[in-house]
């Protein structure tokens, strides 16, 4: 019988796995589909510093474990070893005043900071030719790739004595007295001392029927890949949204009298460049509420390249290679639930946009949680049941 029994094989799931194996925890990872299958291997493969101050912690431990995790993986994470760079532009006033508040959590956290003024910004991105009131170079931000990123946590797990199973469904988690004692699969029970449900939009659906009820959303996100651009890239690029967007972009559910009177929500666009080592660029990035299986959008993609196109007029030339989305799991404060809830189960869900971001330092704070070991850093802010 495994020591721990982990649930998700997504970057959370694989990052619990590795970090549990590590400390010597007997271990086994399930997932329904193949490792990364969804919203993990459909992101925009980027660490960047979180803006919500409690989960920088846990991001920047993440940064370092998945540094170490690179250096050694069998398949190319393609992880920045120094820092691209991020551009966060101001469009407006709005814009500027959350802009400057980024701006200076970054230098906060010891980050250097260059304000650029517009032939400062034409140097350094001569794309940036739309409407622009003010503009930073932040000298932090990697890219990676994150379905290979995850499957190198789970492989990690592995060569230090985890159990990685892809393709198997955990249907129910299983009850022993007063406690969970695992999950019955279909391969049948497997037995656990502790279960960790790390299943992102879809951990509801095991949680719920043993009376643990987390309010985590699903959100659905949309990318593009576009062609080399006529003009390239250099940094990432974002333009941060106004005070009040960011709560936009965390849809909760909607009651049936808003769906009969206004329809499904649509998505809310924020607008972010980041160019890929092979020349192509990757836009995004869109949230919409996960209410059906299949998108319920037209126009989102074209919504995303208008805005694209509005600070950088040159894409309009480009080719549109792909589009895909995933699903994300978001929390009422977006910042993810993290530890144990009932006698033998924890739970790792409700990253939001963040899982790369917080994939390793979730694992961290989850692995001390298990082994009685001093927190990393402050729990508090990742408590499970913190709005029960």
């Amino acid at each position: 019988m495994p020591d721990v029994l982990i649930i998700g094989g997504g970057i959370i799931g694989a990052a619990c796995a590795s970090e549990l194996a590590r400390r010597g925890a007997d271990v086994t990872l399930v997932e329904r589909d193949e490792l990364a299958a969804h919203a993990s291997g459909r992101n925009q493969g980027l660490w960047i510093l979180p803006e919500d101050e409690a989960t920088v912690a846990m991001a920047q431990i993440g940064l370092q474990r998945y540094l170490e995790v690179a250096a050694e993986a069998p398949l190319d994470v393609q992880l920045d070893r120094e820092p691209i760079g991020q551009i966060i532009l101001a469009r407006d006033d709005a814009e500027r005043t959350t802009s400057r508040t980024a701006v200076a959590l970054a230098e906060r956290e010891g980050i250097q900071v260059d304000r650029l003024d517009g032939p400062a910004l034409l140097e350094a991105e001569p794309a940036i030719t739309g409407e622009v009131a003010d503009a930073w170079l932040v000298h932090s931000g990697h890219r990676l790739d994150p379905g290979a990123l995850t499957v190198a946590l789970a492989l990690d797990a592995r060569a230090h004595g985890a159990t990685v199973r892809h393709h198997l469904h955990a249907r129910a988690l299983a009850r022993g007295g007063d406690r969970i004692v695992g999950a019955v699969t279909d391969d049948g029970v497997i037995e656990a001392t502790t279960t960790v449900v790390a299943g992102g939009p879809w951990s509801g659906k095991l949680l719920d029927p043993v009376g643990v009820s987390l309010p985590v959303t699903g959100a659905r996100g949309w990318l593009i890949r576009l062609g080399a651009p006529p003009i390239s890239f250099a940094h990432l690029v974002r333009a941060e949204p106004p005070a009040g967007h960011r709560q936009s972009l965390a849809p909760d559910r909607p009651h049936v009298s808003e769906i009969l009177r206004d329809g499904i929500p649509a998505s809310s666009v924020a607008t972010v460049l980041l160019p890929h080592r092979d020349g192509s660029l990757l836009v995004g990035s869109s949230r919409q509420i996960w209410l059906t299986p299949e998108p319920e959008e037209a126009d989102v993609v074209a919504r995303m390249l208008a805005e694209a196109v509005r600070l950088a007029p040159s894409l309009r030339e480009t080719d549109v290679v792909s589009t895909w989305w995933g699903v994300r799991p978001l929390s009422p404060d977006e910042r993810p639930f993290v530890g144990p809830v009932l006698e033998g189960l924890a739970v790792a869900t409700g990253h939001g946009s963040e899982g790369v971001i917080l994939g390793a330092g979730t694992a961290s704070l989850l692995a001390a949680q298990l082994t009685s070991e001093d927190p990393p850093f402050d729990p508090v802010p990742f408590a499970p049941l913190r709005f029960a």
